[in-house]
């Protein structure tokens, strides 16, 4: 009897401890709420993606587009300003945003654009200056200096003990924007922690590096004589900076730093993030952490994405998932996805490059699908679940999918580009494939689209919470070819 009740008290236990846990888990999938589709192509230049601010922008192919959200969280584009001034061609040349300052590096030098009047009503983006021999593909900027890195990365040669392949941390003065200089270097050394540097953030006036060989953060106060502040034999590939923080990727982990300045040790280890590897089974690619990765102070979360490698060239072949790691959560293992983490799937194949968060979406740019919008649990997420017009049936038809969100959805209405097809039913057969802490529901609603126009139109899902909150939480660019061609004939069935 003893023996069974200590039983019963262990699994009373386990039992309690597992509840406890369930309530700290992370928001719910990212959704795909909105998407613009590309003014120009993805390789003409550099590209970012920059907030000021409510407003979003995004460069892309010499297109800077200027964004901001309405209430129901769809993209509404405040301008677009093709600029014909801007020289460089290299789509992986540095770009920094600082104080609505856009700094651009290329085989064309240092560009400066001003975009402080570059919103609705404004004035395109102005080019202030452009200095030739000041070709990076790392940029960060604070205050008046600006450092700049061809990384070891983009070699054709590998970091050696000799003094073969070797590069260095730039150091520019841009205090008066028509003439940046060049201050000081820190140069790359073999046989030392300095090896090989991959790349540069700043993070509150303190210049952090990572080589391949470590993690190190440098005082430049006085450029022409760098002080080394710190330094960890943690080498890494790629950084994100944010607030007393620091993230230091590599292919497979990612280490998380909180940095404390006058304390020992400098870099303090918080976190250890792991690759999901399960995302790779059935690949016949390797999979890696992208070097994209944006720190979402407000809502304590990172937000990376997960690459499919090309091994011909080792450069990204496709983005395959987002990987979301929420800091408020307890590290718990033991669990596919874990806990802690939110791993969403992308639509369209293709790159997607800089995840900004901003409000309640993060942003991203697809080097075929253009801006995406991606909304989170916390106010509703949930999919269309239709691929094509060949899923369409002549005469009505039905389009499906399902929604959640942490208060109750009590409705969902359905458009085809600003057109309502009216309120879904709500209910069916529970959504239990879906990984989310809250109930996920069901909704379809009965269509007939034999008529829409040829061309591309944009199916889009807003949902009511039980408090009155209206959101879009799903959209869906579809090709309709046209009146008597939008649906398939269901095949007659055999007279008996």
């Amino acid at each position: 009897m003893r023996v069974w009740s200590r039983i019963a008290l262990v699994v009373v236990i386990l039992v309690s401890s597992l509840s406890l846990s369930a309530q700290f888990t992370s928001n719910c999938p990212l959704s795909l709420a909105d998407s613009t589709p590309p003014a120009t192509d993805f390789d003409l230049s550099p590209h970012g993606v920059f907030r000021s601010g409510n407003l979003v922008f995004a460069l892309r192919g010499q297109v800077l587009t200027t964004y901001t959200t309405n209430d129901i969280g769809n993209l509404q584009i405040a301008r677009e300003d093709f600029i014909g001034s801007l020289a460089g061609r290299r789509t992986n040349g540095g770009v920094a945003f600082s104080n609505d300052m856009l700094f651009i590096s290329s085989e064309a030098g240092l560009e400066i654009f001003d975009l402080r009047n570059t919103r609705a009503g404004g004035t395109a983006p102005t080019l202030i200056h452009r200095a030739a021999g000041f070709h990076y593909n790392r940029l960060t900027v604070s205050g008046s200096r600006l450092a700049g890195l061809f990384p070891s990365d983009d070699y054709p040669c590998a970091p050696s003990d000799d003094d073969f392949c070797t590069n260095q941390i730039d150091i520019v003065d841009i205090s008066t924007l028509t003439n940046p200089i060049r201050v000081g270097n820190i140069p790359s050394i073999p046989r030392n922690i300095h090896r090989g540097f991959n790349d540069i953030e700043f993070n509150n006036g303190t210049l952090i590096a990572v080589s391949e060989e470590g993690l190190l953060a440098f005082d430049i106060t006085n450029p022409a004589a760098v002080h080394t502040t710190a330094e960890i034999s943690r080498p890494g590939k790629w950084l994100v900076s944010s607030g007393p923080f620091i993230a230091v990727g590599t292919d497979t982990t990612i280490n998380v730093y909180s940095l404390r300045p006058g304390v020992l040790p400098f870099f303090l280890r918080t976190n250890l993030l792991v690759l999901p590897f399960y995302l790779g089974i059935g690949r016949s690619n390797p999979i890696r952490f992208s070097r994209n990765a944006w720190f979402d102070d407000t809502n304590g979360r990172l937000i990376t994405l997960i690459d499919e490698v090309n091994p011909m060239n080792q450069q990204p072949a496709r983005t395959i998932a987002f990987d979301v790691f929420d800091f408020r959560v307890p590290p718990y293992e033991g669990a596919v996805e874990r806990i802690y983490e939110d791993v969403t799937m992308t639509d369209i194949d293709e790159v997607k490059y800089d995840p900004l968060a901003a409000g309640n979406y993060i942003y991203v740019i697809g080097e075929t699908s253009g801006i995406q919008s991606w909304g989170a649990c916390g106010i509703a997420s949930g999919r269309i679940e239709l691929e094509s017009i060949f899923h369409l049936t002549c005469g009505g038809s039905e389009i499906h999918g399902w929604v959640t969100g942490v208060h109750k959805i009590v409705n969902v209405e359905l458009f085809i580009d600003n057109v309502s097809l009216g309120a879904a039913t709500l209910g069916g057969t529970p959504r239990s494939g879906v990984s989310s802490p809250t109930p996920v529901t069901g909704w379809r609603v009965g269509v007939n689209l034999d008529s829409v126009s040829r061309g591309e139109h944009q199916l889009r899902a807003i949902a009511t919470d039980a408090l009155g909150v209206r959101r879009q939480f799903a959209n869906k660019r579809i090709f309709f070819e046209g009146p008597g061609r939008n649906c398939v004939v269901p095949r007659r069935r055999a007279v008996r």
